[in-house]
C-alpha cells in the first residue's frame, strides 16, 4: 500500500502522495486517509496553507492504482462504492477554507491531475504532464469529473482532453490554464512554492476564508450561490481583532501579524 503523509511546519502543511514505484498512484487506502488528513488541515488554526506534492522525481500522482480494480472496482457495484471514496476527498478539497498549491513535478493524471486542479495555485516544473488517460482504459469519465476540468479550461479544452485522453506538457499546460507558471527547474518550482506559501500564510486567515467561500459559492452547480454564508464569512472580517490590525498595522507602517481572530 501506498501512504500519504502530512508534515506541518511554520503554518504551512505538507501533504505528500507516496507510492513512487506506482508513480504515487492512489491505493483504496490512500483515499480512505485523505479526508482525516484534510480535516486535520482545515481543523488546526496553526496552519494557513496547504502544499500537495509527490513522492520520488517521477511522478505528483497519476490518479488511481489500476492494479486494484480486479478486485474492488470490478463491476458497478464495486465502482459506485470506491468513487464514495474519491467524492469524499473532492469534498473535504471544495470545502477547504485555506488556499491550496499543488507543486507539479512529473506526471499528474487522471484523479492526480483532478486533485491538482481542485487548489487556487498549480505551479509546474518542466517535467510535469496533465491528462485524463480514461479512455484509453476503459473508464468512464464522469459528469462531476468533466466538471473539474471544465471549470479550469472551459467546455471545449475539456472535451478535448477527455475524447483524446492526451497528456500536455510545457507551455501548452500555461495557454490552456491548467497551471500558472512552468518554472525552469524542480529545484526553481519547490523554491516558488515555498515562496506563495509563506506569501500566503502571512495573510490574514478569515480574509482568505471568505474569499475561499465566495469562489465556492461562484462555482456551485447544484444551486444558486448562497449570499447569506458570503456575508456571513464577509461579517467575520468585520468583526476580527485582524481587521483592526490590518489598519494599525497600515497606519503604523509595518507589517501586520494575524492572527486568525
Amino acid at each position: 500500500m501506498g501512504e500519504v503523509s502530512l508534515d506541518i511546519r511554520a503554518g504551512i502543511a505538507r501533504l505528500v502522495f507516496d507510492n513512487p514505484a506506482k508513480l504515487n498512484a492512489l491505493d483504496a487506502h490512500m483515499w480512505r486517509a485523505l479526508p482525516g488528513l484534510l480535516a486535520r488541515v482545515a481543523e488546526d488554526p496553526a496552519v494557513r496553507v496547504l502544499v500537495l506534492a509527490g513522492a520520488g522525481d517521477r511522478a505528483f500522482c497519476t490518479g488511481n492504482d489500476i492494479s486494484e480494480f480486479d478486485s474492488i472496482r470490478a463491476n458497478p457495484e464495486q465502482a459506485e462504492a470506491y468513487n464514495n471514496l474519491q467524492r469524499a476527498v473532492a469534498r473535504a478539497m471544495v470545502a477547504l477554507p485555506k488556499p491550496a498549491i499543488a507543486a507539479l513535478h512529473g506526471h499528474a493524471l487522471g484523479a492526480g491531475m483532478e486533485l491538482a486542479l481542485q487548489c487556487d495555485f498549480r505551479l509546474a516544473s518542466p517535467s510535469a504532464r496533465m491528462g485524463v488517460p480514461a479512455v484509453k482504459l476503459g473508464l468512464p469519465y464522469r459528469l462531476e469529473d468533466i466538471v473539474k476540468i471544465a471549470d479550469v479550461v472551459g467546455l471545449a479544452r475539456a472535451r478535448e482532453m477527455v475524447l483524446t485522453g492526451r497528456s500536455y506538457a510545457g507551455e501548452a499546460l500555461l495557454a490552456m490554464g491548467l497551471v500558472q507558471q512552468v518554472l525552469p527547474d524542480r529545484a526553481s518550482m519547490e523554491a516558488e512554492v515555498a515562496a506563495l506559501a509563506a506569501e500566503l500564510a502571512a495573510n490574514a486567515p478569515l480574509s482568505l476564508a471568505a474569499a475561499k467561500q465566495s469562489f465556492r459559492e461562484l462555482g456551485r452547480r447544484d444551486a444558486p450561490p448562497d449570499l447569506a454564508a458570503c456575508r456571513s464569512a464577509d461579517d467575520l472580517c468585520y468583526a476580527s481583532a485582524d481587521y483592526a490590525e490590518g489598519r494599525l498595522a497600515r497606519h503604523e507602517k509595518r507589517a501586520p501579524r494575524f492572527t486568525g481572530t
